[in-house]
């Protein structure tokens, strides 16, 4: 702990690499680590790193924290840069600050020089190859021009839609946003400049990719779009049988967003036999307590559980999102479990399900869910279900091929970078 350390010797120089490339140094920038920040894009960016190091690349990874010093420490061979908050409050603190507060705050961080500043000594002290950024907040775009000035190809990964609405999800009173509104654009103008200074742009769905560039983000960026890495990948463990009853599952947060008070408008128009639904996960208690008071009796309320003691138990997971849900990872831990998937058509989830062989999509609406329930309980052709189609889904998500991939974009953006330089 303390200070900025002067100078550190590149985090695991290049050695032997399982690809078809040579070892790279790459540099993974995100908001927090999975310790001080809980989310996905912490637990994927801390997952990709651990991947790339095991396949023989020095691999660090730069985060911000609450604390008043720069802190350094190895996390399973890749060397983590925690660096001071430098904006008016530590902004995953949990809580509530004044609508000034905010505004300044995210006005600070779309291009925070403080935070620039630490993030350029770490650049110079690790001497990477590539510069690989993830979710930002705290961090400021403005790493992209310190990356930029040091002559360093960046390949970004969008998780969300934080660079393009701080609401992070360009979504509001129930709708899609069709045009940023005048906060968000005023919010994001640095935000969208120092986009142009992106290599490769990546897309976690193709949607969420289409959704950036279609707001004039990253203009001059290459484009892919390449699944997270899941560390805890696994095939199903054999072929399924379903219960007499159809058995639904709900498995994630229990927000408004993520449509749970849709499902459970939807699950009271079924007959009351025939069918139960286990949710599985937490919420605001409030919240909570009036999903409970509006469910039918064949619903239970689990709480907190592990996927691997949820997805055996059901037949059908729900994945019923109002809003533009990049890519839910429920619907491949779904799929781990040989269980197939009903979607809304929001977002990136269209993308995760082939219709009528790994899954069923329906209009995020309670009567269009309730008609496609209504039809799986005439027919169960949830036990239908082609093994060999998750199969094939499921072969995108090995985590070699995945990494494979991850390595080709970098490989490719240092490439350019070199040629032009």
């Amino acid at each position: 702990m303390g200070r900025e350390p002067p100078q550190l010797a590149p985090a695991r120089g290049p050695g032997s690499h399982q690809g078809s490339g040579v070892a790279m140094r790459i540099l993974i920038a995100n908001s927090g680590h999975p310790a001080t920040i809980k989310g996905g894009a912490e637990a994927a960016a801390l997952d990709l790193a651990h991947g790339l190091s095991e396949r023989g690349h020095g691999v660090s990874l730069v985060v911000h924290h609450p604390g008043r010093g720069h802190e350094t420490w190895d996390d399973g061979g890749v060397r983590v840069h925690a660096l001071p908050n430098r904006n008016l409050y530590f902004g995953f603190d949990g809580r509530p600050h004044a609508a000034p507060a905010r505004l300044a705050w995210h006005a600070l961080d779309g291009a925070n020089p403080f935070m620039a500043a630490a993030f350029g000594r770490i650049l110079d002290a690790e001497r990477p190859d590539i510069v690989n950024t993830h979710a930002l907040p705290g961090l400021s775009q403005l790493v992209w021009r310190e990356a930029r000035r040091r002559g360093l190809p960046v390949v970004h990964y969008l998780h969300e839609y934080g660079t393009m609405c701080p609401r992070g999800s360009g979504f509001r009173d129930g709708r899609l946003c069709e045009r940023p509104c005048t906060p968000c654009a005023w919010l994001t103008r640095p935000r969208k400049a120092l986009s142009r200074l992106v290599d490769t742009v990546v897309g976690v769905s193709r949607f969420t990719l289409d959704r950036h560039l279609a707001w004039g983000f990253f203009p001059h960026a290459r484009t892919e779009v390449l699944p997270n890495l899941f560390r805890d990948f696994h095939r199903p463990a054999g072929p399924r049988r379903g219960a007499a009853e159809l058995r639904l599952g709900y498995f994630g947060r229990l927000i408004h967003d993520k449509g749970v008070s849709l499902l459970i408008e939807a699950v009271r128009r079924l007959p009351p036999q025939g069918w139960t639904l286990d949710i599985g996960g937490t919420g605001d208690p409030a919240f909570v307590d009036a999903l409970k008071a509006a469910a039918p009796a064949n619903v239970r309320f689990l709480g907190w559980t592990r996927a691997a003691d949820f997805f055996p138990c059901i037949d059908l997971l729900i994945v019923p999102s109002i809003w533009p849900d990049p890519q839910p990872r429920g619907v491949f831990e779904s799929y781990m479990h040989g269980v197939p998937v009903a979607g809304a058509r929001s977002g990136g989830i269209p993308e995760q399900i082939d219709e009528g062989r790994t899954g069923w999509l329906f209009d995020p609406t309670p009567e269009s869910l309730a008609a496609l329930l209504s039809a799986r309980l005439g027919t169960r052709d949830d036990r239908a279900i082609s093994a060999d189609a998750l199969a094939r889904r499921l072969e995108r998500l090995e985590p070699g091929r995945v990494i494979e991939s991850y390595e080709a974009v970098f490989e490719a953006a240092i490439a350019r970078r070199r040629a032009a330089a």
